[in-house]
């Protein structure tokens, strides 16, 4: 808990320092995905006798719409997602997410436009009943952004890598002691150029559908 709640309000003083570089957040990220992969591999070498006592350890990977607030007009997007998450409780857990979505030939130009999100954070599960799992969300780290930019007379190529929060939640049916599929959503805040100079937040909306794969034991 402490780590993500570090980790979160880092990403929000960065914000508000929008010339800084995205290099300390991308060294924060390395740090998060090392303590989770350290608690992942204890997890990994429990057997299933024990496992009421250890953390549940899941991959998921899957489908994502994004809906890109870029001017002049929204953009929807297309791609894939996918997450590592451990559940140190049968309420809260971490979650490292990475999502890659695209679409083509942005507001009519030739341009196309893409998003490389990398976000982790605390989960937590309100409700568990029958393998039927409710739980929101906070996440944080950067994106990516490429896309057109309206200019004087045409649209013109951009790029940003800045930081950004995710806010949402979503449910979980698992089907079998290794599998589970799972539905989101998300409003995720992230900064694209708003001109050739300047650059703004977006609101932005995400879901995204994926299978989930169990790791040795979980406490489910």
């Amino acid at each position: 808990m402490a780590i993500a709640l570090h980790f979160a309000s880092t990403i929000l003083r960065r914000w508000q320092s929008p010339s800084a570089q995205i290099r300390p957040t991308m060294r924060i990220v390395t740090k998060l995905l090392t303590c989770l992969l350290l608690y992942a591999v204890p997890a990994l070498a429990q057997t299933p006798r024990i496992a009421a006592t250890g953390p549940a350890v899941s991959l998921s990977l899957g489908y994502s719409y994004f809906n890109l607030g870029l001017q002049p007009m929204r953009a929807s997007l297309n791609g894939a997602d996918l997450t590592f998450t451990i559940d140190f409780h049968s309420r809260f857990g971490v979650t490292l997410d990475i999502g890659y979505v695209r679409t083509s030939n942005l507001n009519g130009s030739s341009y196309h436009a893409d998003v490389l999100s990398y976000l982790a954070g605390p989960v937590f599960y309100i409700s568990r009943k029958k393998g039927l799992a409710t739980f929101a969300h906070v996440l944080a780290g950067g994106a990516r952004i490429t896309g057109a930019i309206p200019d004087t007379h045409a649209f013109v190529r951009g790029y940003t890598n800045e930081p950004a929060l995710a806010f949402g939640g979503g449910l979980e049916h698992q089907f079998s002691r290794r599998f589970a599929v799972r539905a989101t959503a998300d409003y995720v805040r992230a900064s694209y150029l708003t001109s050739p100079t300047a650059f703004n937040p977006l609101n932005n909306f995400r879901a995204v559908t994926s299978l989930v794969y169990y790791f040795g034991t979980n406490r489910r």
